[in-house]
């Protein structure tokens, strides 16, 4: 299992793909629309891993899936903030997790291209704890989009969340993850997201991640 991508979920996307620019050096290139769930996302591809930037257009039909409400519930009250994380996993290994765990397989789409998901409701109080994705095969990659960085990303370093170590571990079943996971056992959610870059590591913290940035 690898990361895949962190989720950001912001209110104004276009104003939190400029921050991001500005403060980090990152560039985000438009996605679009995801079909019938209610969220739009911008990309910021990373070489390994991407951030998603992702925001609910349509709250009610934001409210009516998995993905939307993850969305949403990381924006109560506020109007950015780290909404979770995915790690992919091939198609085999999702449908046996999913089944040993008791979990449903949905599915999220943009413009009829797609994923497979398992866990996005269980960790909408824990967001700090990934949900599993499967892509399908020939499908192109969002981290390996083309986009005019002022630095040249070489994918997260690190994630820092508020979750236990037993619970990350119970969540992953013993299973290992390719990524360094920092857990504080202090409440849950993302804390902190480090992507490593040609002129350093850049810190993403808190919850507005595009405006608490240090590099």
């Amino acid at each position: 299992m690898r990361l895949d991508h962190v989720i950001i979920a912001t209110s104004e996307p276009v104003r939190s793909a400029r921050r991001l620019a500005k403060n980090a050096g990152l560039a985000a290139v438009e996605g679009g629309v995801h079909d019938g769930l209610g969220t739009a996302n911008y990309i910021v591809p990373l070489g390994r891993g991407y951030l998603e930037l992702v925001t609910a257009h349509d709250r009610r039909l934001a409210e009516r899936n998995a993905f939307g409400r993850l969305v949403l519930a990381a924006l109560h009250e506020r109007d950015e903030a780290f909404a979770g994380w995915a790690v992919e996993v091939s198609v085999d290994c999702l449908a046996t997790a999913a089944q040993a765990r008791g979990l449903s397989i949905g599915r999220l789409t943009r413009r009829g291209i797609g994923i497979d998901h398992a866990g996005m409701e269980d960790v909408r109080e824990s967001p700090g704890l990934p949900f599993l994705l499967a892509r399908e095969a020939g499908s192109g990659h969002p981290q390996d989009l083309r986009a005019d960085h002022r630095v040249i990303p070489h994918g997260v370093r690190a994630l820092t969340i508020g979750e236990s170590e037993d619970a990350l571990n119970d969540w992953f079943a013993g299973q290992p993850i390719d990524q360094p996971v920092m857990c504080r056992g202090e409440g849950c959610g993302i804390a902190q997201v480090e992507i490593a870059t040609d002129a350093g590591t850049i810190v993403l913290r808190g919850d507005s991640p595009t405006r608490t940035v240090q590099s």
